[in-house]
């Protein structure tokens, strides 16, 4: 996600994020002034849940096997004081 996208996101008050690459910002960063800009903002200023390194295609495959595309999704984190970041264990419970 570019920079911009910050506003888009806190407008429409996303609270959480997914995705299946190694980072959800942009590559390369898309300016010099600071090493990944986006997280900066989106982690500890917005709030924003952001999950990394998904791997979603088994999840996506069933969902089209069965033509069921809602599930509950939980991943609950380590409970690490003062941490911005923790290893989950995530279920999609169809």
């Amino acid at each position: 996600m570019a920079f911009e996208t910050l506003d888009w996101l806190h407008k429409k008050q996303v609270s959480a994020i997914a995705t299946d690459t190694w980072g959800a910002e942009v590559r390369p960063n898309e300016t010099d002034e600071a090493n990944q800009p986006w997280h900066w903002i989106s982690i500890p200023i917005m709030g924003l849940t952001v999950g990394e390194i998904f791997d979603l295609g088994e999840l996506a495959k069933d969902c089209a096997e069965d033509k069921h595309y809602e599930f509950l999704f939980v991943a609950p984190a380590l409970p690490v004081t003062g941490a911005v970041a923790s290893p989950v264990n995530p279920l999609a419970i169809k």
